[in-house]
């Protein structure tokens, strides 16, 4: 019986887009619409964009990671990282940024 072998050096290994990483009805799309959803206005949270200083992420990008990550048993900062480097859920979520 023949073996069947990988090729990590073909070409194409993931889809070509980061919106191919997740299926449509994956649970990760929930939380995403659900912070985007969000008034962060009304809850009192600012969100300025053009501020001077260094560039930071995103808030919403951040509390997706949160919510997400707590939702599934991953608390610590270290492991929500290392989920952003390693899970296609966080990586979809994150746009590929390594926060």
């Amino acid at each position: 019986m023949a073996y069947i072998d990988g090729n990590r050096n073909q070409q194409m290994f993931f889809p070509p887009t980061i919106e191919d990483y997740v299926r449509f009805d994956n649970p990760v799309r929930a939380y995403d619409a659900f912070i985007e959803a969000l008034d962060f206005n009304g809850l009192g949270i600012v969100l300025n964009g053009m501020k001077a200083g260094a560039k930071e992420y995103n808030p919403k990008m951040l509390l997706k990671i949160i919510v997400f990550g707590y939702s599934y048993g991953i608390r610590t900062s270290r492991k929500l990282e290392r989920a952003c480097h390693d899970n296609l859920s966080f990586i979809w979520l994150t746009s590929d940024l390594k926060p």
